[in-house]
């Protein structure tokens, strides 16, 4: 041992110091180890030892991450034109349905008219209440499909949500009446 003062410095600082550590060297690679050879040799196999098999598994997870964002940019380009075509479809049936909504006011715009023509003319042919009544009817009748034939479907539904706010409860018995006469219609 040395006479030297064991606090004073590093532990591993003495090379007559049982506990310092042996250099830099390395030990020979064990003959039973993958990538070694048995035969003598430089201890390497045709796979460049470890240094060469850790460079194939970068590159390969390098080519498997350049794949990955290949397929995720065509998944991407997919869902857009997925999408776009789906807006579009959406926006062709929407137009179709408000056309068809639009033509369903005009024939019931139309079928109005031709109520309120023959109540109209019946009333004419009775006279007092009844015919009073007819009349009145008739003009309501009118009054109804030339509102219809003037507004296209987005503001008759404005109109229809204001009405429903301004009186409800007279809606939904209008609404609960128009569903009891259209029930004894269809059965």
């Amino acid at each position: 041992m040395s006479n030297r003062d064991p606090l004073s410095s590093t532990p591993f600082s003495d090379a007559n110091d049982p506990f310092t550590p042996v250099g830099d060297e390395t030990l020979p690679p064990r003959s039973d180890a993958p990538g070694t050879s048995m035969g003598g040799g430089t201890g390497q196999s045709g796979n460049q030892g470890s240094g060469g098999i850790t460079g194939k598994a970068q590159d390969k997870a390098g080519q498997a991450q350049e794949k990955a964002g290949e397929v995720a940019g065509k998944a991407q380009d997919k869902a857009g034109e997925v999408a776009g075509k789906a807006q579009q479809k959406a926006s062709e049936v929407g137009e179709m349905a408000h056309s068809k909504a639009d033509s369903g006011l005009d024939s019931a715009a139309s079928g109005l008219g031709q109520a309120a023509d023959m109540l109209r003319q019946q009333g004419e042919q009775r006279q007092g209440t009844v015919g009073t009544a007819a009349a009145k009817t008739a003009d309501s009748l009118e009054s109804a499909s030339s509102y219809l034939r003037e507004k296209d479907t987005d503001q008759l539904m404005t109109d229809l949500e204001a009405l429903v706010r301004q009186k409800p409860v007279e809606s939904v018995l209008v609404a609960v009446g128009i569903g009891f006469v259209l029930s004894k219609i269809f059965s």
